[in-house]
């Protein structure tokens, strides 16, 4: 069987596409099943048909490494392998017969394209005859230590497949964001815990967050209004998608009974309507995605205080104006996730802890033993709030309870990082009758549903 090792100057592939373009003239005639396509910092694919007159190449399973477009690749049969040993096999048995005709003084060519049977391989003790005496052998036979040594041209020799796949990155998983120089190592790290990838520089890391999009959503807080401009009122309907979080519909146009921390879209119809986020004393508190009136509407993803399409702006009925965009990432789980919200001051710290003075995010708690002896970060208003938490662990002599409920699985049992999700208040203390160890609170991010 033939096997060659073809260079390929111009391909280009589809992601999700089995079939591999070759867009010159380069010859790729005998190319066999099996080979494999090699591109330059891809993992390499299997290669199952070829066709010539299509200039196209199909490979075993679909592309999944990205589109490509006018790169260069080689093409390396599997095979080679075996076919570079049968050579090297079938030249050292027509050397053989060389040596066998030598002694007669004539080589005939039969002899050389078809040696003899003992050419073929290595003899046994027993088709030996004679002895030699020691001065008889060569100066390079070791003799005392019966050893045979045989000279011979090297062989260059091909790196082999393992060798080559050495050059591709290992994955690997992780609980801990890499610090150390990877020192020129071909690596990959996947953080289940923080949803991170952490690709292996030549003395760094390049981090990868596993966030598939992002936008604003505005968090309507008590007092925050969206007023009508110039006074103005409208009559007509109104529609809106909407995120209770603590007061259900109320503040709404006409107040409508919404569950809390739930997407609800709803519609009604109002008269003489100036305002929207309080109606009839009641203040709405959640989120607003969109509103569509008669006359126009309008999508909360940028962060504004006047909105044109509605001819109206962001007021505030009582308390300080400020901003209500926060910014949200969705991850593959199909869940929102606010920025870090570690509070800039704890609403409370039990007398068993205490709070780095150089970094606030690191805590230890000595002998607690009392169950409202607690580290808390929210006030009251927050209890039903679904939080993301990345607790990260140094020592710990019992369980640690996450939540005020003290149960499972927002508890801690062992050192190390953890991801913990809960609606509930968030309440750090012992879970059995005491406990001891310091912690690293490494972030507390909102959680929503997506609406889709």
């Amino acid at each position: 069987m033939s096997t060659y090792v073809f260079s390929l100057n111009d391909i280009s592939v589809e992601d999700g596409s089995p079939v591999v373009s070759v867009n010159n003239s380069d010859s790729f005639f005998g190319l066999i099943e099996g080979s494999q396509l090699f591109i330059a910092g891809k993992l390499p694919a299997t290669i199952i048909d070829h066709d010539t007159t299509a200039n196209t190449l199909t490979l075993k399973y679909n592309w999944q490494q990205g589109d490509l477009s006018n790169v260069a690749a080689q093409v390396v049969p599997i095979g080679a392998v075996g076919v570079l040993l049968q050579a090297l096999e079938n030249n050292r048995a027509a050397y053989t017969a060389f040596l066998e005709n030598a002694g007669s003084g004539e080589v005939e060519w039969e002899n050389i394209n078809n040696p003899p049977q003992t050419a073929l391989r290595w003899p046994n003790f027993s088709e030996l005859a004679g002895k030699i005496s020691k001065e008889q052998l060569p100066d390079d036979i070791d003799t005392d230590n019966k050893k045979t040594q045989a000279m011979s041209p090297p062989i260059k020799r091909e790196a082999s497949l393992n060798q080559r796949l050495s050059d591709y990155p290992t994955l690997k998983k992780t609980e801990i964001r890499p610090t150390e120089s990877p020192n020129n190592k071909r690596l990959i790290q996947f953080d289940d815990v923080r949803g991170e990838v952490h690709i292996a520089l030549t003395d760094r890391w390049f981090t990868i967050p596993t966030t598939i999009a992002s936008r604003a959503f505005p968090i309507f807080y008590r007092g925050l209004i969206l007023r009508f401009n110039n006074n103005s009122s409208y009559t007509g309907n109104i529609k809106m998608r909407v995120y209770p979080m603590g007061t259900g519909g109320l503040g709404l146009p006409n107040n409508p009974a919404l569950a809390n921390h739930q997407w609800h879209e709803y519609e009604t119809s109002v008269t003489n309507l100036y305002k929207i986020g309080e109606f009839n004393s009641e203040y709405f508190e959640g989120i607003i995605e969109y509103i569509e009136l008669d006359n126009g509407w309008h999508q909360f993803d940028v962060n504004q205080s006047d909105v044109s399409s509605l001819n109206a702006k962001f007021d505030t009925a009582f308390g300080t104006f400020r901003s209500p965009f926060r910014t949200f990432y969705q991850k593959a789980d199909g869940y929102w996730y606010s920025g870090d919200m570690f509070p800039e001051n704890l609403h409370s710290i039990g007398s068993s802890w205490a709070q780095d003075s150089l970094n606030p995010r690191v805590f230890t708690v000595t002998d607690a033993e009392d169950g409202n002896d607690g580290l808390r970060f929210f006030s009251d208003s927050f209890d039903d709030f679904e939080f993301e938490l990345v607790v990260v662990t140094e020592y710990l002599s019992h369980t640690l309870a996450l939540t005020i409920s003290n149960s499972s699985p927002n508890k801690i049992y062992y050192a190390g990082s953890g991801r913990y999700i809960t609606n509930e208040r968030i309440f750090f203390k012992r879970a059995g009758t005491t406990v001891t160890g310091a912690l690293t609170v490494e972030s507390i991010k909102m959680r929503i549903p997506h609406y889709g």
